[in-house]
């Protein structure tokens, strides 16, 4: 129908194509500036960017906005930028853009130049109470422990590693005591309390006196890999080009060397039968006059020597080979494992353990090898010795010692790097890291947690106390559904870094080579990912909301249907990232590097570290904490990050608090967790 004046309308003609084009660039330059006759659009700034867009404050604090203004080419104008504020109460601004928070409440912030108006949103709250950090667990050494030896007559259980440690117990806890050295302790033997030996690297010989650890001489400065003995004056240590020491209860001299040989073990049933075995399946024999290479059946590396005599000696090694001497010939036993094994004891015929890697520790009975269940880590075991109540003394990496027998084995003390923690709303509270090892928060303390085993963890998250996710090493996922723990399927074996759950039905996962993983009704499957590089952490505030930052800067997001790429300042490795709200994100790494995004961008804010930052949590946008190497610690007010006094000087790896409680957790190296409250 054509419009009439009975139907309300005036007849009007059409504008012309120029009059409309001049309608629309004053529409369009009206939408874009303030059309007051104080601030008219004069053409020389096109844009004008305020960093941040988006800001919080506590009362009391102040925030310098950074003002771009750019012409049509993209080019910075000298242009004079003006601010107001539109709350006063709330909030003032001067003319270097310098903006105080006075009240609690919101305030407009508008910056003008050349009349193109920019705004900010500012919110001002009260100051959060400080927070005071204290140690709640730490751990003793995390040194790979390499020996171990128990006295027969005494509670004396000694172990010996890394950097010079040497850690000694009489039935109680577990102390180092002073060696006088940093040099690796490979091996430890000992006759009796006070006659007792440490070798290691570099030749170096430690013996266990009344009045401690002592220096002994050492004709070599070859590293010894192993040291055994029958009495206080027989004992023999080997080591690497065929080094071979005796020690006649004065002196330690030399047998034989620069023989080619590395050699990891050594027993004998006398001094004129004694064996030592090393790299390429090497075995060599002693009769009393000289040490001969014997006829071996493998080339794999064989690290733990042991028998009951001429005729019943055992050795093991890596892929979990096992042989055994009759008297006469080596010959291979079928393995009930393919892990490496580094040591063998036993106590008599047909009784004896072997222990290697990822908490492997396989008992002979009679002539069956088995494999001990219950062990309770998942750590390399490097040495094992029987003590004089019938169990055995078994130590390992991140300064692990176990004891027991059978299928009853108690954990004793052990360190593993703590990278992850997370607790449900009311608890309870997960910390898990180097050996498979969770640990769990208790009205006692930090309490060791049975989990199936599994390679070092890296990432904790859940929905509820009855729906957690653990995430570590070659694909390892772990569920916690209220009552136990239990492995899922990876379609991937790649190192998974973090995981976030979003709901009861839907978690992500992240890991190396970009991995993106999500859970599913048949299971984790995976999801097209945009990066191929190393992705750190992953976090999101909704199933439509999620982050994933990683290596060279990179940040993705998921918006309910596919990840892509956000652009970031920085190539630094970036390792944790957490947000208040969409205009409210925050991403640290290497070299003290802090982003923030505000709605608008990812933009560096100044950091007052050069430490690099692993993690970043808070409560509220004018209460986040990051961190990091050298217990540093930071607290970002809205305003600026600040350097917080830190109890320790251990490498933090992770931060998190429970919802509306008054205490934060920082967990990290030779199982550190430090504890904030208000």
């Amino acid at each position: 129908m054509r419009p009439t004046a009975g139907h309300g309308f005036r007849n009007r003609r059409r504008p012309s194509l120029r009059r409309r084009s001049l309608l629309l660039v004053a529409a369009l330059l009206t939408a874009a500036c303030d059309s007051s006759p104080g601030s008219p659009v004069d053409g020389t700034v096109a844009t004008l960017e305020v960093t941040p867009a988006r800001a919080w404050l506590e009362i009391g604090s102040s925030l310098a906005l950074d003002a771009v203004a750019r012409d049509a080419g993209g080019v910075p104008t000298d242009r004079p930028v003006t601010w107001t504020s539109s709350n006063g109460a709330v909030a003032s601004i001067d003319a270097n853009g310098v903006a105080r928070a006075l009240g609690t409440g919101n305030s407009t912030i508008t910056a003008e130049a050349g009349g193109i108006r920019t705004t900010v949103r500012l919110t001002v709250t009260g100051a959060a109470p400080p927070v005071n950090w204290t140690v709640e667990r730490q751990g003793l050494t995390d040194v790979s422990l390499l020996g171990a030896w128990a006295d027969p007559a005494s509670p004396l259980s000694i172990v010996v590693g890394q950097n010079g440690v040497i850690m000694e117990s009489t039935g109680g806890e577990w102390g180092i005591v002073p060696s006088g050295t940093e040099e690796t302790f490979v091996g430890v033997w000992g006759s009796d309390p006070g006659t007792v030996f440490a070798v290691g690297t570099n030749g170096v010989i430690r013996r266990r006196t009344a009045q401690g650890w002592v220096p002994v001489a050492s004709p070599t400065t070859n590293t010894l890999l192993d040291v055994w003995g029958r009495s206080p004056t027989e004992a023999w240590a080997v080591g690497v080009n065929g080094t071979i020491l005796r020690w006649d209860g004065s002196a330690w001299t030399i047998m034989t060397s620069d023989r080619g040989w590395e050699l990891w073990s050594v027993w004998g049933s006398s001094p004129t039968d004694l064996w030592a075995s090393g790299q390429d399946g090497r075995l060599v024999h002693y009769d009393g006059v000289e040490w001969s290479v014997v006829s071996s059946p493998t080339t794999a590396v064989l690290f733990g020597l042991w028998g009951t005599g001429p005729a019943d000696v055992w050795a093991v090694g890596i892929n979990g080979i096992i042989l055994r001497y009759n008297g006469t010939t080596w010959l291979t036993v079928p393995s009930v494992t393919s892990r490496n094994l580094f040591a063998i004891w036993g106590s008599g015929p047909g009784q004896a353990y072997a222990v290697g890697n990822t908490g492997t520790i396989l008992r002979l009975s009679g002539s069956t090898w088995s494999v001990v269940s219950s062990v309770g880590s998942g750590e390399n075991l490097r040495a094992v010795w029987g003590d004089q109540s019938g169990n055995v003394v078994v130590a390992g990496w991140d300064g692990t010692v176990i004891r027991g027998s059978g299928n009853s084995w108690v954990t004793e003390t052990t360190s593993p790097a703590l990278v992850t923690v997370w607790g449900a709303d009311g608890g309870p509270i997960w910390a898990a890291g180097g050996g498979g090892m969770l640990f769990r928060r208790g009205a006692s303390g930090w309490v060791q947690e049975p989990v199936p085993p599994a390679h070092p963890l890296y990432g904790l998250h859940g929905s509820s106390g009855a729906n957690v996710y653990a995430v570590g090493d070659t694909g390892t996922i772990l569920h916690y559904d209220g009552s136990q723990w239990s492995p899922q399927q990876s379609p991937r074996a790649v190192l998974l870094r973090s995981v976030w759950a979003a709901g009861p039905d839907l978690a992500f996962i992240v890991g190396d080579r970009g991995t993106i993983l999500i859970s599913t009704p048949a299971g984790w499957g995976q999801m097209s990912s945009p990066t191929s590089a190393f992705l750190r952490h992953v976090w999101g505030r909704a199933a439509d909301e999620v982050y994933a930052v990683g290596d060279s800067g990179l940040v993705l997001r998921f918006d309910g249907s596919r990840w892509t790429r956000m652009a970031t300042p920085t190539r630094e490795l970036l390792r944790g990232v957490w947000g208040s709200g969409p205009d409210d994100l925050f991403a640290v790494g290497e070299a003290g590097t802090i982003l923030r995004y505000d709605g608008m961008r990812w933009y560096a804010m100044a950091s007052p570290t050069d430490r690099a930052l692993r993690t970043v949590w808070g409560t509220g946008p004018t209460d986040v904490f990051a961190a990091g190497e050298d217990g540093v610690l930071l607290r970002f007010n809205g305003a600026e990050w600040k350097a917080v006094a830190s109890p320790t000087d251990r490498l933090l790896v992770q931060l998190w608090g429970p919802k509306n409680a008054p205490a934060l957790y920082a967990v990290g190296v030779v199982t550190t967790v430090v504890r904030g409250t208000r």
